[in-house]
């Protein structure tokens, strides 16, 4: 074995062992779509299906082939996907030019963030397949591997619409880019996943009578989800769980911007209509987290130019908050406290990074776009 790949199982062994300790402490929700999802995995083709997750039968198929109950069987599956997540988020930050550094922040950060957190509270969802998903096809594709990234991304569609994003998104960002030397290629791939998946559904359509049911994001004339979540909370409760979602990493996010090469812009960018017609289409508290694998490595560029002890005073605050917002650990005291505190730090270092003088911005490195 190799010594990268030595890396690569420590680094993943490590996560393991963390989020493992997290899962077995969170409590179990009263409200999953477990029973959906194991008839699915069990049955893969249910006629007169009325429900917009009918497709998603992947992962409960995969499951139900090894023994244990339910709920250790999709715990470990979580365990295991946002481990993943995190080693690639790791990668991605590494092919994008960042430092060994900011890419071990960016894999922690990553980790012990919202998304990956609500997953380990209620695993019972394709989330943390995707939050792989998002970074492993973007860096394969950035390495030109488009072929294996267009085959993972068929077969992920089949677990969740999302798996499809990281081929449009670097597709349209080589389009900003004017890389028209690459952008037929990446386009066809994101075409032929595309199509190939929208003419599975018309088939169950029509073989079957799948349909999308009264599921309010296939409402899209009347607001989607994003009207039946917001209609349902208060305007103090959109705020928190919007600025749970990402917390500190919202202000990092925006500072390291400056510091990112137009390449790494351009990606964000390009991100920008996927981003907002998921949020339109899901609950928007826990869709935006699908584009950890793009606000992560950029903050982790402010975090980068400190070597002070702040970095990780940051990450600690912020992951206590995530702890009780998403994992909702009651053993963690009230996160707002926590998360107040990382604001203030992370402000501290983004007043930093604007006082120095201007990095030369990073560089996406192996990229082929």
């Amino acid at each position: 074995m190799s010594a990268a790949s030595k890396e690569w199982l420590s680094r993943f062994a490590w996560l393991v062992a963390v989020l493992g300790v997290i899962v077995v402490l969170a409590p179990r929700p009263e409200l999953t779509d477990r029973d959906m999802y194991v008839t699915f995995g069990r049955r893969i083709i249910v006629p007169d299906c009325s429900d917009i997750s009918c497709m998603r039968v992947l992962i409960g198929w995969v499951l139900d082939r090894f023994p244990g109950t339910d709920v250790v069987k999709w715990s470990t599956y979580s365990v295991l996907a946002n481990a993943a997540a995190a080693v690639s988020v790791r990668q991605l930050s590494l092919t994008l030019g960042l430092t060994p550094r900011a890419a071990d922040f960016a894999m922690w950060f990553d980790a012990l963030g919202f998304g990956p957190l609500f997953a380990l509270f209620n695993p019972y969802t394709a989330d943390p397949l995707m939050f792989a998903l998002g970074a492993w096809l973007t860096d394969l594709l950035l390495r030109g591997r488009r072929g294996l990234a267009a085959g993972t991304a068929a077969v992920g569609l089949f677990a969740k619409e999302f798996a499809a994003a990281p081929l449009w998104i670097v597709t349209i960002a080589a389009a900003l880019r004017r890389d028209w030397r690459t952008v037929p290629s990446l386009l066809a791939c994101a075409l032929t996943v595309t199509l190939a998946w929208l003419g599975a559904q018309v088939a169950l359509m029509v073989l079957v009578n799948y349909s999308l049911g009264d599921n309010p994001s296939a409402d899209f004339l009347h607001g989607g989800y994003l009207a039946k979540w917001v209609g349902e909370l208060s305007p103090r409760l959109v705020l928190v769980a919007m600025l749970a979602e990402f917390g500190v990493l919202y202000l990092l996010f925006a500072a390291g911007l400056r510091l990112a090469a137009p390449d790494l812009r351009a990606l964000v960018l390009a991100s920008i209509p996927a981003a907002l017609l998921l949020a339109y289409v899901q609950q928007p508290d826990r869709a935006l987290w699908n584009f950890h694998f793009l606000v992560v490595p950029v903050a982790m560029l402010v975090l980068d130019r400190a070597d002070s002890w702040v970095p990780w005073a940051v990450f600690v605050f912020y992951a206590a908050a995530n702890l009780r917002f998403g994992a909702q650990l009651t053993i963690v005291p009230s996160a707002a406290l926590p998360m107040m505190v990382s604001f203030v730090l992370g402000l501290v270092l983004v007043v930093q990074t604007w006082r120095e003088p201007a990095a030369q911005p990073v560089k996406v490195e192996g990229s082929r776009l």
